[in-house]
């Protein structure tokens, strides 16, 4: 039996950081929960960035860090990109976050209707999209992907549609509409790229996980609405592991669903409530190295982290995220965290 522990020393700077910049921030509502109301932000309030400008953004480095050990690995939040008027760059409730094969970050925008893409360091590389209909603009983003050929797939709640496009952000492909039909979507949510290129994309109102091949055709689904094994009310998160099972968070009933790539039901985790192993409102979840699985949850304000069983091990850097949503890891074990209340992503390194 592994032995777990939680180290927690935040240095003064860090709180007053977050006290000063995380406050003023913070949207008044859940943003995914107002996919389907929330008008979009208008493209004139968020700068939209062009493909050839570079910018640096203010990454605050954090010493003494956070630390959190992990069975054999330990996490040290290193750094958080945003929430700073001086950097040039900003959030607007940033979501989904998705990492390629060079460890560059991409991040949704829910109400900036826009993608950012950063390398390892916080260096603005590109940004596309702005509020819209049309080819390359957006109505609530919320999820991201990435293939290995480095196509970028954005699953929009507001779109009710998938859209493909190059790292550097030109438009190839859209597919989806507002329906229960097959690739039809009550609030396109989150989206998942297996090993073979395949899609997973977790349809909100329509209880279910809808599976495409990366041109955008229709191959089956996963689930069906309601509260029983194999059952999804709300689906948001959704990632698929290195044996290519199906991790879904179901977000309506307040749990973690895991199945098999055909969808067959193998196992559950969680229920309603603040203690450990209890959700409310989980959005998103990872898998690390080890297999180890990440949930994290609006209402709680917290990412709990589960053995590949579903054990309960500790809870990440407590009390310093508000609403996360987006989780990823990049090559090196680094976990970044999309910390939606405070318009910011926060870098946790792997330290050993």
């Amino acid at each position: 039996m592994r032995h777990f522990r939680t180290i927690l020393c935040v240095a003064a700077g860090l709180a007053v950081f977050i006290l000063a910049c995380g406050q003023d921030a913070r949207p008044t509502a859940e943003p995914v929960a107002e996919a389907a109301v929330e008008p979009a932000a208008g493209p004139t309030e968020r700068p939209t960035v062009g493909p050839t400008e570079k910018m640096p953004i203010v990454v605050l480095t954090i010493e003494p860090a956070v630390e959190i050990q992990v069975g054999s690995s330990i996490y040290e939040i290193e750094s958080i990109w945003g929430n700073t008027p001086a950097s040039g760059v900003s959030f607007a409730s940033p979501n989904g976050i998705a990492i390629d094969s060079l460890d560059n970050v991409y991040v949704t925008e829910f109400r900036g209707n826009r993608v950012q893409k950063f390398s390892p360091d916080g260096v603005l590389l590109t940004g596309w999209g702005s509020a819209g209909i049309e080819d390359g603009q957006f109505q609530n983003p919320t999820g991201i992907a990435i293939d290995g050929q480095g196509n970028v797939y954005v699953s929009e709640s507001g779109n009710h549609r998938v859209q493909k496009f190059t790292s550097e952000g030109e438009w190839l492909a859209s597919w989806g509409s507002r329906g229960s039909g097959d690739g039809e979507f009550l609030s396109a949510m989150v989206i998942a790229a297996d090993a073979d290129g395949n899609l997973y994309v977790s349809d909100w109102g329509n209880g279910r996980i809808q599976v495409f091949d990366s041109d955008g055709d229709y191959q089956g689904e996963i689930g069906d609405g309601g509260a029983g094994d194999g059952e999804l009310t709300t689906p948001t998160g959704v990632k698929v592991d290195r044996a290519g099972d199906i991790w879904v968070v179901d977000r309506g009933n307040n749990r973690v669903q895991k199945f098999t790539r055909d969808g067959e039901f193998l196992a559950v985790w969680g229920s309603l409530g603040f203690d450990a192993g209890q959700f409310r409102v989980p959005t998103s979840i990872a898998i690390d190295s080890e297999g180890n699985f990440y949930v994290a949850e609006v209402d709680n304000s917290r990412v709990q982290i589960f053995s590949p069983e579903g054990e309960y091990i500790t809870e990440l850097a407590p009390g310093i995220l508000s609403r996360p949503h987006g989780l990823a890891f990049d090559s090196k074990g680094n976990l970044y965290v999309g910390d939606t209340g405070n318009n910011s992503v926060k870098k946790f390194r792997l330290a050993n």
